[in-house]
């Protein structure tokens, strides 16, 4: 009997003890988002107002605080449609450096599986 009541304290031990395991869930994640032109246009700069729409909360999130060409910010993991208009500077193939209007969009990307992200977004002008 009094070897039955060790088992049954040590078990009951060993399940409070897993019980009382901290962990966490990491809900955020890091969201690098890149004005790319590609090949054929060096971007020196970017001012633009980027939205950030969350499709599952629909919470929005506006930002204008791009370094250069590229803008990081931290989001709640889920599902996204991200805009970004703005103007854009940049420099052709032809060595000719030029300041125009622009547009990108994504009507849909999820950030789930990761914790660090690269979204790279195409300018298109609207001038």
């Amino acid at each position: 009997m009094k070897q039955v009541l060790q088992i049954i304290f040590l078990a009951l031990i060993g399940t409070a003890l897993t019980a009382c395991h901290n962990s966490t869930d990491d809900y955020m994640a890091s969201v690098t988002i890149v004005v790319s032109g590609g090949d054929s246009l060096q971007i020196d700069r970017v001012q633009a107002t980027a939205t950030i729409r969350n499709l599952n909360t629909k919470q929005v999130i506006t930002s204008t605080n791009f370094n250069g060409n590229i803008l990081k910010q931290q989001l709640l993991r889920g599902a996204y449609q991200i805009s970004v208009d703005g103007s854009i500077r940049y420099t052709n193939p032809k060595q000719q450096t030029r300041i125009r209007s622009f547009r990108s969009q994504t009507d849909f990307i999820a950030f789930a599986d990761s914790d660090d992200y690269i979204l790279e977004m195409k300018p298109i002008f609207t001038d």
